[in-house]
C-alpha cells in the first residue's frame, strides 16, 4: 500500500480516536501488548484497543481524584493515599492485592506467626 506521493505507508494507526481526534495519552502499543498477553484473545481491533485504552485513562483519572482527596497535600498523590482508596471503596475490591496497605516488617511477621500456629492447632 502506497500514499499519494507515492511513499509506503505502514498498517498502523496512529493514537487517535476513530473519529480522528487525538483523544489518548497512554501508548496504545503497548496496551495492545497487555491485551494480547491474555491466551483468550487473539486479534485486537483498533476500535476496541481505542475504547480500551480511554477506559483505562479514565479510570486512571478517577482512581487519582479520590486519592488526590483522601491525601494531605493537594499537589501529589502518595502510595499511602492509593492504598487508603482501594482499600476503603468496594468498588476497588478487586485492587488489593495489587495495592495493599504497607505494613511493617515487624507486623508482618507476627501475622506469619500466629498464622502458623492456626495451622499447627488444625493439625
Amino acid at each position: 500500500m502506497s500514499s499519494p506521493n507515492g511513499h509506503p505507508t505502514s498498517g498502523a494507526a496512529p493514537q487517535s480516536s476513530p473519529k480522528g481526534g487525538r483523544d489518548v495519552s497512554l501508548p496504545m502499543t503497548r496496551v495492545k501488548t497487555i491485551m494480547k498477553s491474555s491466551p483468550d484473545v487473539e486479534t485486537v481491533s483498533q476500535e476496541s484497543l481505542f475504547l480500551i485504552t480511554k477506559a483505562t485513562e479514565l479510570f486512571i483519572m478517577y482512581l487519582t481524584k479520590l486519592a488526590q482527596r483522601n491525601g494531605d497535600n493537594d499537589q501529589s498523590v502518595t502510595y499511602r493515599d492509593l492504598a487508603a482508596v482501594v482499600q476503603r471503596k468496594d468498588s476497588m475490591e478487586f485492587l488489593h492485592d495489587i495495592v495493599p496497605k504497607k505494613i511493617k516488617v515487624s507486623e508482618y511477621l507476627e501475622i506469619m506467626k500466629n498464622e502458623k500456629l492456626d495451622d499447627d492447632d488444625i493439625l
